[in-house]
This record gives C-alpha cells, structure tokens and sequence, in this order.
C-alpha cells in the first residue's frame, strides 16, 4: 500500500484556535507527518502565523509586529511569529508553509534556512508568480502552487512538464490525472476536503498525502488498511 503522508491543515484545531502554537503542539502529540500553516507579513517585515489578510478589521500588512504580539484569540491563545511555529515544530516533520501576503521573499527564504530541515519543507502559495520567483531565486527550496484549475493540471501533467508536487482539490482526483503525474515522478497530495466523508473518499485515491482538518480520522483510516 502506498504510504500516505498526513498533513495536520493549521494543526489539530479540535480544541485550540487553529494556526496557534497550541494546535502545533497537538498535531504533534497526535503522530501526524507533518503541519500546514499560513504566514503573514507585517508593516515592519517580520513574519506570523495567520490564515487572514484582516484582523479586526485591520491588513495585517498595515500592523507593526508589535501590534500582533498583543493580540489574543478568544482571550488565551497567541498569534505565533513564524520563528515560534518554527520552534515548536522542529526539524522532524514535514512543513507546508503557505505564503498569504508575503513581500520579503529574500528575508522568509534566509530564516528558513536557518530553522528548519529544507528536505522537510515545501512552501506553497496560490501565488503563482511569488512560487516562480521562488523556484529561480531557490531552487533548493521545494514549492508548489495551489490552484483550484483544472487548466493547471493538465498543465502540470502534460509532456512539457515535470512536476514534483501537485496540488490537487478533492472535488478533482481524478485515477487517470493521477496516475500520469505520477508517471512523470510527481507526488500528489489533496486538500480542500470539507468534513470528514470527503477525506475518507480521498484516502481511497492514490494520493501521496493529504492536508486536512481532520488529521485523526486519516490516521484512523490508514490503520485499518495497514
């Protein structure tokens, strides 16, 4: 059987805020793979963890670092700064960062490369030019871009291409598409699966990983068929 590689999406958010060192930390307890999060960029350059561009009606491009270390989800929890995600996640498992609104694409590149295990790591974004940029400036670094299109992938499967990670909607999984991504050596994996009936309709792809919310029941399901 092929291995399925589980990916914890924002952590496992079933008793803390999602994108919060707290959910890293019970992602991590649970054994999954690896962590998807979402990185934001401040007015002042420095990095954190957050999946919207708004906070409190606010661009989280026009607040100051400082602003963000104040703030607290539902009274407790922190909004991380990238090097704290980074921390708590360690060297082990396997990271997909997704660029939000990210300029300082030098500066994430320098600190990821301080913090963390690039063999682990793949950077992801809906970006398609910032991923370009990223694969001229850093082609050691592994990225993919997420894009809901059928146009892209049949792009990336097609002869001129050679894909090493696709991304890939549940709603679109698809056994021949899959088949020939993987006949070119490409990996892929599946996200977007919206409660946990879609997650087990994709596990029965061959897909090599999936980015969900509902890490427990992946690793349930994967399990029973080991």
């Amino acid at each position: 059987m092929r291995k399925i590689i589980n990916i914890a999406h924002r952590g496992f958010h079933k008793q803390f805020p999602e994108n919060t060192l707290e959910a890293f930390d019970a992602a991590l307890k649970l054994g999954v793979d690896g962590i998807e999060f979402d990185i934001q960029e401040t007015a002042d350059g420095e990095f954190f963890v957050f999946h919207d561009d708004y906070l409190g009606g606010r661009k989280i491009s026009d607040m100051t670092s400082e602003e963000m270390c104040k703030i607290q989800i539902g009274g407790r929890y922190f909004i991380p700064s990238l090097e704290e995600a980074l921390d708590v996640c360690g060297r082990e498992i396997i990271l997909l960062l997704e660029l939000k609104q990210v300029l300082s694409l030098g500066h994430i590149v320098d600190l990821l490369r301080t913090n963390v295990d690039l063999r682990m790591t793949v950077i992801i974004s809906f970006d398609r030019s910032l991923i370009e940029t990223l694969k001229f400036t850093a082609p050691d670094i592994m990225s993919a871009v997420i894009d809901g299109s059928s146009e892209l992938l049949d792009e990336v499967a097609g002869e001129e291409c050679r894909p090493t990670l696709v991304s890939m909607r549940c709603n679109q999984l698809d056994a021949d598409r899959i088949d020939t991504i993987h006949g070119k050596g490409g990996m892929v994996f599946v996200w977007d699966c919206l409660d946990a009936d879609s997650v087990c309709r994709a596990l029965d792809f061959a897909i090599d990983g999936i980015i969900s919310d509902y890490p427990d029941i992946v690793m349930a399901k994967i399990m029973r068929k080991e």
